[in-house]
């Protein structure tokens, strides 16, 4: 029988998994809105009978931007199936940078809520590790939307990825002005948190504005 840090993690998960769905069919929808206004305004220079040389640029100009819309969405699509593929086995092989490089595409509407800019500076071929992928982005998740919730807007927040002496390091760097926060809704139990950095046999150290999770190559 599941014990209670083990049930209060399944509903925490639960809420995250539909925390991003609910992100993911904004941008969707927001791709598939600039579509459709782009092809609308070819629609009306047709039925205006604009079509002429000079109209060719900026037709062309069109045809790019839902190309380039299309584009961006199949790219989310490709990262919610990888996403949703994490949670097929409890155990696998993965490479760290492309679970973060995923992992903050699905935020990216979450920052830009606050004009908050995601940096990446992931360490070139890093071996891939051997953990859960699932609740490794579950874990990040949270510490990332704790660090955005005591930022204020026009802040910025660094993702780094190092291998070093046998170990694969995570780290979430904030700069910005601090806000007070009187209650983060993001902020993991400390038995729930002490429960997954045991199931990834990883720690977690640093300050406020630099915390590092630290993950072994294997289980």
């Amino acid at each position: 029988m599941e014990n209670k840090t083990e049930h209060d993690l399944r509903l925490l998960q639960l809420r995250f998994i539909g925390k991003i769905l609910a992100s993911f069919t904004h941008e969707i929808k927001n791709h598939i809105a600039i579509i459709k206004e782009s092809a609308g305004l070819m629609e009306d220079m047709i039925k205006l009978k604009q079509s002429s040389n000079k109209n060719e640029d900026e037709y062309i100009e069109i045809i790019h931007s839902i190309e380039e819309q299309v584009e961006k969405t199949n790219n989310l699509f490709r990262y919610l199936n990888r996403f949703s593929h994490r949670m097929d086995t409890v155990l696998s092989s993965f490479n760290v940078n492309e679970s973060l490089e995923e992992l903050s595409a699905l935020l990216n509407r979450f920052a830009n809520q606050k004009k908050i800019v995601i940096e990446k500076f992931f360490q070139d071929d890093i071996p891939s590790i051997q953990n859960n992928p699932a609740i490794l982005q579950f874990l990040v998740f949270h510490l990332f939307m704790q660090k955005m919730a005591r930022l204020d807007r026009n802040s910025r927040i660094s993702i780094k990825t190092e291998y070093l002496n046998e170990s694969i390091t995570i780290r979430i760097i904030t700069k910005g002005t601090p806000v007070n926060v009187e209650k983060e809704e993001e902020e993991l139990p400390h038995h729930v948190q002490a429960y997954i950095l045991e199931q990834i046999g990883g720690s977690i150290s640093g300050e406020n504005e630099d915390v590092k999770i630290t993950l072994p190559l294997r289980l």
